[in-house]
């Protein structure tokens, strides 16, 4: 247990650095520095501690700009993730360094194709504009979030089973605590700070169709009982019932992907050092200040 929670408290630390910086990057960056540079204005900024944001933005000059701006969060992510793969050697600190940026990339590419597909996040702009051309989108930017998750697992998992006596069972519970860690801090500070334009830019399209659909119902009937308000309710959300479980098909593929990745994983690395350790504490403890701040 000793080796699982030594491994478990550094991908916690990994995990939280990746995605605080990887927060400030994609928000700050892609989408604020966009925007400034198609001449749109940043108004306002929300950062969660540990989930996600957002940034609004006003003047892009055309539907291309805005296209841009939407798309430039993504879009740094994977330069990004690219980048991160010139890192050369094969410590486990290094192999660590590369599996962040293909994880980087799994995540921009996931996060493009479920939005493309299902129209929320960032990809509702390009959801409404590609029409029937997003399902093609959505399937290839599917492969690459497979592609990415397949070579992740192949270039990091090797070096993290080597570091437990029980190289299964212990890089497995080790994810785990560590994938909890973060999920219980995200899921808990989006109960605690509710936000309602993050809960609708997270909304896929169709829920915005229902929610709009029954508005106009409840407009036209202000003296519906509440059995006709349930009833309407049940055949509006029965009109839009998705065709495709879209982001269910793309986990399974994703995790199947990561499977034969691991399974063809490079030999380990080296043991988990202090200095290691440190490393990756102090530099979560440093993203998490600066999210705060911002």
């Amino acid at each position: 247990m000793r080796d699982v929670l030594r491994l478990g408290a550094l991908l916690a630390c990994v995990a939280l650095a990746t995605s605080r910086f990887g927060l400030l990057a994609h928000e700050l960056v892609g989408h604020g520095g966009t925007a400034l540079a198609v001449g749109a204005h940043v108004v306002e900024v929300k950062l969660f501690w540990f989930a996600g944001g957002w940034i609004r933005n006003v003047g892009a000059p055309s539907t291309a700009a805005a296209l841009a701006i939407a798309m430039g969060g993504i879009a740094v992510e994977t330069v990004a993730g690219i980048g991160l793969q010139l890192v050369r050697g094969e410590t486990l600190g290094r192999r660590i360094v590369r599996g962040i940026g293909l994880a980087l990339v799994l995540h921009a590419s996931w996060y493009l194709a479920t939005g493309a597909f299902s129209g929320f996040g960032d990809g509702v702009l390009l959801y409404r504009e590609l029409g029937g051309a997003r399902v093609p989108v959505a399937i290839a930017a599917a492969l690459v979030t497979c592609t990415a998750g397949y070579l992740g697992a192949r270039e990091a998992l090797g070096a993290l089973a080597a570091t437990q006596r029980r190289p299964i069972v212990g890089t497995a519970l080790a994810v785990l605590l560590a994938a909890g860690l973060h999920a219980g801090l995200a899921v808990g500070e989006l109960q605690l700070r509710r936000d309602r334009t993050y809960a609708e830019t997270m909304a896929p399209e169709r829920e915005r169709q229902i929610t709009a659909e029954l508005a106009r119902w409840q407009a036209a009937h202000p003296q519906a009982a509440e059995p006709e308000r349930t009833a309407a309710a049940h055949s509006i959300a029965e009109a839009h019932r998705p065709t495709f479980p879209f982001t269910i098909v793309l986990a399974i593929a994703t995790l199947v992907a990561i499977v034969a990745g691991a399974r063809r994983a490079k030999p380990g690395a080296g043991p988990i050092t202090r200095r290691l350790l440190v490393t990756w504490a102090v530099a979560a403890a440093i993203a998490i200040a600066i999210v705060i701040a911002v």
